[in-house]
C-alpha cells in the first residue's frame, strides 16, 4: 500500500498569513525600518542603547499622533498644510493664558483646543463649501494662523509650573516617557475606528469616489469637516504635550512640521491621492522618520542633511507606492 502523506492543516495557515503578511502594504516599510536600525547600530553602537531608543520614542510620538489624524484627512482626498502653524498657536496661546491671565494650564489646555476645533471648521468650510482646494485653503491659513502667533508674542513663554500637567503629559513610567503611551493609545484607537467602524469607512469611501459615496449616502461634507477638526484638535493636544515636555513655547513653534507630518503618513503607505489610508504604516513612516534623523546625528553627520534625507525618502516613498498601484492597476485586468 502508498503512504499518503499527511500535511498538518496548520501549516496551510501559517503559509497563508505570512504570505498575507509580505503582500501587507506596510511590510516593505517595515522591512526598512528594521534594516536601517541594524545598519547604523552595527556603524555606531551606542544608537540601540535602551536611553537612546527611548528618547527616539519620545521624539516620534508627537509626530506620530498628528500623522494619525493626517492619515484621516489624506485618506479622504484632503490635505492641511496649516497643522505646523496650528501647533504653534495653540501652544503658545495656552502659555500666555496661563503665564499672563492667570489659567490653570489645564483650563488654558480647554481654550486651545477650542481654538484649534474653529482653525479646523474654518478650513473644512471653506473647502468643502467654497470649491477651494485644501491646499491653497490651508496654505493661506498656514500664513493666517502664524502671523496671529507672532502677535500674541514675539517671545518665548516659559517659567509656568503645573507638576500633574506636566507628569500626565510629559512624565515617566519607569525609564519609558508617557508620551510613548499616548501614542500608542492614540494610533490604536486611530487604526480600529479607520478600520472597524462606519466613519472610517465613509473617510475611505469619500477619497476613493466622491460622486458614489454621495450617491451611497455618504455625508462627504460632514466627513470632510471632521477631518480637518481631528488634524487641528491633534496639533493642539500634540503642542501641550511638547510644552509640558519642554515647559515653554517659541512664537516659531512647529515651523516646518507639516513636511515631517506628510511624509511620516505619505511614507508608511498612505495614498497621496486619498481612498487608502494605514494607520499602522503611519506609525512605522514616522519611525523610519526619526530613526534616519537620528541616525545621521549619531554617525556625525551634518544636522542640515536631516531636510535632504527627508526630501529624498519622500521621493522615493511616492515613486514606489506609484509603481505598487500600477502593478495592481495592471494585474486587475
Amino acid at each position: 500500500m502508498q503512504k499518503t502523506e499527511v500535511v498538518p492543516v496548520n501549516s496551510f495557515s501559517i503559509q497563508s498569513t505570512l504570505r498575507s503578511i509580505v503582500k501587507a502594504r506596510e511590510f516593505g516599510i517595515f522591512a526598512f525600518l528594521v534594516i536601517a536600525v541594524m545598519v547604523i547600530g552595527f556603524l555606531r553602537p551606542t544608537f540601540l542603547a535602551s536611553n537612546n531608543i527611548f528618547n527616539m520614542g519620545r521624539q516620534m510620538a508627537q509626530i506620530t499622533i498628528m500623522a494619525v489624524a493626517m492619515t484621516y484627512l489624506i485618506t479622504a482626498q484632503e490635505l492641511d498644510l496649516s497643522i505646523g502653524s496650528t501647533f504653534g498657536f495653540c501652544t503658545l496661546l495656552m502659555g500666555l493664558l496661563a503665564k499672563d491671565y492667570g489659567f490653570d494650564l489645564w483650563l488654558a489646555l480647554g481654550v486651545s483646543l477650542v481654538a484649534a476645533l474653529i482653525i479646523g471648521l474654518i478650513n473644512g468650510f471653506i473647502t468643502t463649501r467654497g470649491g477651494i482646494p485644501s491646499f491653497i485653503v490651508t496654505l493661506g491659513m498656514l500664513s493666517i494662523v502664524r502671523g496671529f502667533t507672532l502677535l500674541l508674542s514675539p517671545w518665548p513663554v516659559s517659567g509656568l509650573e503645573h507638576p500633574t500637567f506636566f507628569a500626565v503629559l510629559a512624565g515617566n513610567i519607569g525609564p519609558i516617557s508617557v508620551q510613548i503611551f499616548w501614542m500608542l493609545a492614540i494610533a490604536v484607537v486611530g487604526s480600529l475606528v479607520l478600520n472597524r467602524t462606519t466613519f472610517g469607512y465613509y473617510i475611505r469611501a469619500t477619497g476613493s469616489n466622491r460622486a458614489a459615496a454621495v450617491l451611497s449616502g455618504v455625508p462627504v461634507r460632514r466627513v470632510k469637516m471632521a477631518a480637518f477638526v481631528l488634524v487641528s484638535l491633534s496639533a493642539a493636544f500634540a503642542g501641550a504635550m511638547s510644552f509640558a515636555h519642554l515647559t515653554s513655547v517659541s512664537p516659531t513653534a512647529g515651523a516646518g512640521l507639516e513636511l515631517t507630518i506628510i511624509a511620516a503618513v505619505v511614507i508608511g503607505g498612505t495614498a497621496l491621492f486619498g481612498g487608502e489610508g494605514t494607520v499602522i504604516g503611519t506609525v512605522l513612516g514616522a519611525a523610519l522618520l526619526t530613526v534616519m534623523r537620528n541616525g545621521v546625528v549619531q554617525l556625525g553627520g551634518e544636522g542640515r542633511l536631516q531636510e535632504a534625507f527627508l526630501g529624498a525618502i519622500i521621493i522615493v516613498a511616492v515613486l514606489i507606492h506609484t509603481h505598487l498601484g500600477k502593478k495592481g492597476g495592471q494585474a486587475e485586468h
